[in-house]
């Protein structure tokens, strides 16, 4: 009787323990398969209090489907005897639901016992990163790759805490030797194109861009960025080309009729550069660039008056730029000029010459007009004198610039002796 009733227990004990290690092995197999949504729901029904390997597999199911808190809250049922693993799994849920702040003593622990985990490495770079401690970043980064030179995760983390910190040639450096162990990838030539973009490095931009352009179809980021660096450079031809390659792939963004407008405009297509600008303009009628633009190409149109407006919104939208404030106003004088209202060129002139003091040529402009097409001699030999007197004794001839001013210099002096003249035999004096 005694041992059949041992028997029995031992047949009992036998199923019990049977049975769990059936279960946890139908859970690592549902764990296996990424069916998280049947090991949530078989683990959540369970009656009596499950066990701490059953909260982890319970934590990664509700990690794997999204609930971070909740795996979050499984992992510190038991928080003081967490495996390493179980470690890294709430690491990686604290830093999933942006707790940096419980994430970082974990990821500190771990690279102090093991500097050389690149998963902790990325997730411990992705945390100074937040707190901008870039140069934290910078130092762990370099000590791994000394090890491991080629891990792409590490070496573009790297690059980016480079050029977070400003070390702009390092980062440009680093984004280079990743280049040229993975010469397809797009992420990281586009990332160093627009490095050198914001470098003003205009050339190497462009020159980055161009192969891929070439080589893939989907390549508007390139064909823009390359348009754009090539904008800045004045190469108009390269210019069109991107970007009527953009508009022929359906691309009627503002950006793209903008800057089309614009080359246009810069190679005196007039007509052209007035469509598209007016089409950017629909699009966004608050950008200082394309009123300006707008308005300096319908200067040039048979009713050169039309652009007015354009200008005058530019300067509102853009006030108190004075380069634009410059410009514009020498824009409108034109107008005023190419129509006949000569006052209101004299006084476009002289406010463009409140934004551009150093720019005597609009003194000149003024006299000009008042000499030769409103006849007021004195005005005009007051401004021709003021004009001789603003410019700088060094005059260098080889100059482009400065050659022009020489010659206006010569021809005021001659009109201001000729004007001279004329007041004598008219007054006597």
């Amino acid at each position: 009787m005694i041992q059949q009733v041992k028997f029995s227990l031992s047949v009992f004990l036998f199923t019990l323990f049977y049975n769990a290690v059936s279960a946890q092995t139908n859970i690592q197999l549902l764990l296996a398969e990424g069916n998280y949504t049947n090991v949530i729901n078989y683990l959540e029904q369970q009656q009596a209090p499950l066990r701490a390997n059953e909260y982890y597999y319970l934590a990664i199911a509700y990690q794997q489907s999204g609930f971070h808190q909740k795996a979050i809250d499984c992992l510190l049922k038991d928080s003081v005897n967490l495996s390493s693993q179980q470690f890294d799994l709430l690491s990686r849920c604290f830093i999933t639901s942006g707790q940096y702040a419980k994430a970082l003593p974990i990821c500190q622990n771990k690279y102090k016992s093991d500097p050389l985990d690149h998963i902790n490495i990325i997730r411990y770079a992705e945390i100074n990163n937040f707190y901008k401690n870039h140069d934290l970043n910078i130092d762990i980064l370099t000590q791994y790759i000394s090890h491991d030179s080629l891990n792409y995760n590490i070496n573009l983390l790297l690059a980016e805490s480079y050029h977070s910190a400003e070390l702009f040639e390092s980062a440009i450096e680093v984004y280079e030797g990743i280049l040229r162990q993975y010469p397809d990838n797009q992420k990281i030539a586009f990332k160093l194109a627009r490095l050198f973009y914001s470098q003003k490095d205009y050339e190497a931009c462009h020159n980055l861009c161009v192969p891929f352009i070439e080589k893939y179809e989907k390549n508007k980021n390139f064909l823009i960025l390359a348009g754009l660096a090539n904008y800045k450079t004045g190469s108009n031809h390269n210019v069109l080309v991107m970007f009527n390659r953009l508009e022929a792939s359906g691309d009627s963004s503002f950006l793209t009729k903008k800057h089309l407008g614009i080359t246009y405009y810069r190679l005196e297509n007039y007509d052209k550069a007035i469509n598209y600008l007016k089409s950017a303009f629909n699009y966004k009628d608050d950008d200082p660039e394309a009123a300006y633009f707008l308005g300096a190409a319908l200067g040039q149109s048979n009713q050169p008056l039309s652009g007015k407006i354009f200008l005058e919104l530019a300067q509102e939208l853009i006030k108190p730029s004075p380069a634009l404030m410059e410009k514009s106003n020498a824009k409108l004088a034109l107008m005023h000029f190419d129509t006949g209202n000569y006052q209101k060129a004299i006084q476009y002139y002289n406010e463009a010459h409140k934004y551009a003091p150093d720019n005597p040529q609009y003194i000149y402009y003024q006299a000009s007009i008042y000499d030769y097409k409103l006849k007021y001699s004195t005005e005009a030999m007051g401004l021709y004198q003021s004009f001789i007197e603003s410019l700088p004794n060094d005059l260098n001839p080889k100059k482009g610039n400065e050659l022009y001013a020489i010659k206006l210099k010569e021809v005021a002096n001659n009109r201001l002796t000729i004007l001279k003249e004329e007041r004598f035999f008219k007054n006597g004096h």
